[in-house]
């Protein structure tokens, strides 16, 4: 299960902000206005998913597309690689 994601956005100090990926909890990233979000492991794009009480389950992220060289998706196959369409 896919507990954080990255997000691009503005980050770091005010005399020393960065535009670039980001990572942040699956949680924190629902607050957000935004709709890209990649795995911080293939760099496969994610969509998120809110916690469900009656599933028992907890805020998520899941891919797009499976990945089966990603270690963090539900088809992993043993060998990490790097989606075959990754958000940059």
């Amino acid at each position: 299960m896919i507990e954080a994601v990255e997000v691009k956005r503005w980050h770091g100090t005010t005399d020393n902000r960065v535009f670039g990926w980001h990572t942040m909890s699956v949680t924190d990233a629902l607050r957000l206005q935004d709709e890209t979000f990649r795995c911080p492991e293939c760099l496969g794009r994610i969509k998120l998913r809110q916690a469900s009480a009656e599933k028992e389950l907890a805020a998520h992220g899941t891919h797009y597309s499976k990945n089966p060289g990603c270690s963090l998706g539900d088809c992993f196959d043993g060998e990490k690689r790097a989606h075959i369409k990754p958000v940059n």
